[in-house]
């Protein structure tokens, strides 16, 4: 089958990606695009590369990411990613989104022109930081005349870029429901986003789960911290039990 994965945002939880992606590996299933979302764009951009989940899983649970991490202090955002630190070059060994052998898109929200963007060229680093730029927590990213940050807060399982392309797309949301009574919650803690972030997340979201071929969500995921990453092990091993599940028929 021609696989394009479309890889929601979600901090942390992005270990849930992980496992989903290594189950893939142990049993030959290729992925001819990708299409992400904050944590999922750098993960998309990564694997496409030819890192592969298990490197990530180790180097997302090194000391490394905490010392690429910058205090900044509180200009424009409570930190910053010093993107020169080697494990970038690591997770990111290829520069320019163009030149990943496989097709790559990472969305990310312009807040000068107030417009969101599915980069598929362009500085690979840069544009990666900028999907997942979660304001006030990081600094937004100035890139040629654009002030960027993270793409998921307003499409946050960014499935266009894969439309109308052949693909069979399978779409994995880091933050799906477990009954009525969570989502209603999600939603509620959600309301300290400005309204217009909420409408168009939502829309996006509903488009999504429309237009998807396979959908992935386990609704235990809910149970992992979005900031800590002391669970990267646990979350990667969901992933994987995910994937058993979700490709048994296939396999």
């Amino acid at each position: 089958m021609n696989f394009a994965f479309v890889l929601g945002g979600g901090a942390a939880r992005g270990a849930f990606h992980l496992g989903f992606l290594h189950f893939c590996e142990e049993n030959k299933i290729e992925i001819n695009a990708y299409s992400g979302s904050s944590i999922g764009a750098i993960i998309s951009a990564s694997h496409a590369s030819g890192v592969r989940a298990k490197e990530q899983l180790e180097l997302f649970s090194s000391n490394d990411v905490k010392k690429a991490l910058k205090f900044n202090y509180f200009k424009n955002g409570l930190l910053k990613i010093d993107e020169t630190h080697k494990i970038i070059d690591k997770m990111l060994p290829i520069k320019k989104l163009e030149d990943i052998p496989k097709p790559v898109w990472v969305n990310a929200y312009d807040i000068k022109k107030r417009e969101l963007y599915y980069f598929n060229s362009g500085d690979t680093v840069s544009l990666c930081m900028a999907s997942s730029a979660l304001i006030p927590i990081f600094k937004p990213i100035s890139y040629e005349n654009m002030y960027l940050i993270d793409g998921g807060l307003f499409d946050n399982l960014p499935i266009k870029p894969l439309e109308n392309k052949g693909y069979d797309i399978v779409t994995i949301d880091l933050f799906a429901k477990r009954n009525d009574n969570q989502q209603k919650k999600k939603f509620n803690l959600s309301r300290t986003l400005k309204k217009t972030f909420l409408t168009q997340l939502c829309k996006n979201h509903i488009y999504t789960l429309e237009k998807t071929d396979q959908y992935v969500g386990n609704g235990n995921i809910n149970d992992f911290s979005l900031f800590t990453f002391n669970e990267l092990n646990d979350c990667f091993n969901l992933g994987f039990k995910e994937a058993q599940k979700h490709f048994l028929d296939i396999l």
